[in-house]
This record gives C-alpha cells, sequence and structure tokens, in this order.
C-alpha cells in the first residue's frame, strides 16, 4: 500500500514555535506548520529544527517511498545500513582543502570558505530510514550547489530548489518557490525576471539521475566531472 504523509512524524519540535506535529495531522495542519517553519527559515536559513520540521510535515512520504526503492538495490542497502555523512564534525575540511584542484573533496571545501558558511550539523537522533534521508539530502544540499553552478545568493537558491523539485518532485521546494514569489525575501528580485532560469533548473532535474543514486562521499578524492557524470548532469545552460 502506498505510504501517506500521515505515516510521519518530525525527528524534534519546538512548542513556543508553532512547531509541533501530530502523527496524525492532516494535511490543513501539515501545512499550517509547514509554513511557520519556512517563515522561520526565512530570518534564520539554518535553523535545523525549522528545516526538519518543513520536511517532516510535507515530504516525509517522499522520502518513505525513496528508502522503500533504496531497500531493493544494493547500493540502497548499503546506503541505508551504513548511513555515510557528510556534517560538520564527520568531514575535515581542511584535508579536504589539500586535495588536487578540481577534485569534489576540494570543491566542497573552498565552497564553504567562499560562502563564509560551515557544513550542516543536525540536532537530532535519526531514529529511522526516514530521518536518515532526510538528514543525507540536507548535508549534500552544498554539494549540489558546487555540481549545478547555482550561485548561492537568492535566486540561485531557487534554482536549486527547482532543480530538486524536477528530480524529487519535493513539495517543500514547491512551498519555497511559491513563498518567494508572494512575499520576495532576501530582496528576490519578481520572478518573471528569473522565471526562464527557474524552466532550466528544473528541467535538468528532470533529465539528472536521482540524487540518493550515489553516494557522494565516494566520491570525494574524484574530479567534479566524474561525479557530475555518474549523476547524469546535464551541463549548465548559458
Amino acid at each position: 500500500m502506498e505510504s501517506t504523509a500521515s505515516e510521519f512524524t518530525a525527528p524534534v519540535s519546538r512548542a513556543a514555535d508553532g512547531l509541533e506535529l501530530a502523527p496524525d495531522a492532516s494535511w490543513f495542519a501539515r501545512l499550517r506548520v509547514a509554513y511557520r517553519a519556512l517563515t522561520i527559515l526565512s530570518k534564520a536559513p539554518d535553523d535545523p529544527v525549522a528545516a526538519a520540521m518543513l520536511n517532516a510535515a510535507l515530504d516525509g512520504d517522499v522520502y518513505r517511498r525513496q528508502a522503500e526503492a533504496l531497500s531493493k538495490t544494493e547500493f540502497g542497502r548499503k546506503l541505508l545500513v551504513e548511513r555515510p555523512t557528510l556534517q560538520k564534525g564527520s568531514i575535515d575540511l581542511d584535508a579536504l582543502a589539500k586535495l588536487p584542484e578540481g577534485t569534489v573533496g576540494r570543491a566542497f571545501a573552498e565552497y564553504f570558505v567562499v560562502n563564509k558558511i560551515a557544513p550542516f550539523e543536525t540536532p537530532y537522533e535519526v531514529r529511522n530510514e526516514v530521518d536518515y534521508l532526510i538528514k543525507w539530502y540536507r548535508e549534500t544540499h552544498d554539494l549540489h550547489h558546487v555540481l549545478t553552478g547555482y550561485a548561492t545568493d537568492a535566486v540561485g537558491e531557487m534554482e536549486v530548489q527547482a532543480f530538486a523539485l524536477g528530480n524529487q518532485g519535493f513539495r517543500v521546494s514547491k512551498m519555497i518557490l511559491t513563498f518567494a514569489a508572494i512575499l520576495r525575501p532576501h530582496n528576490l528580485p519578481p520572478m518573471w525576471r528569473y522565471w526562464s532560469r527557474l524552466k532550466r533548473a528544473y528541467r535538468r532535474g528532470q533529465q539528472t539521475a536521482n540524487l540518493f543514486s550515489v553516494r557522494y562521499d565516494q566520491f570525494l578524492e574524484a574530479p567534479v566531472e566524474a561525479l557530475r557524470k555518474a549523476l547524469e548532469l546535464p551541463p549548465l545552460a548559458a
């Protein structure tokens, strides 16, 4: 039987901000909580509780289907058992920065230096495969910027969301794009000015292999182009 979002709850909550999700929450309740989480993230993009709640509220069933599909392959079973991580504390950015130019690891390390940010770090316990895949996707978000070539400015972030929507069908991505079009946080220009870029990013996501189909941690010493090839990622359009 197909999974439904009502089967999933967030691994953390924060009642003071209205970030609570009951196991049997209706879609209306989930949308309300997701909106609260997104509002918080618009002001504090690195808020881990709001990010976890946003994913759990809208895309728990998407991650469940991914887990079910992965469990049917040797690659997927190994991923779900070993649960590799790229979060803060598990990778040595100084060592990665010493890798040859053009490698995934060096590009990853330089990304954090250039953008003056640190790798993602989860505050909650991973209870199951769905929790793990939500965490793994969040950890690899920064690598998606490196691989796709989309900037980390406001428009670049929208391109990454359009790319993810095309690849995974994430409701979170759809909500973020809608939120951005209406409220225009972070001084975003009107969406019509970059709509063609979003359409190209969406189609590029559709043409790319499943983002959960590679072990990013095993490509750190490989050329960036090798990882792009593994993902069948089309070149960035001019």
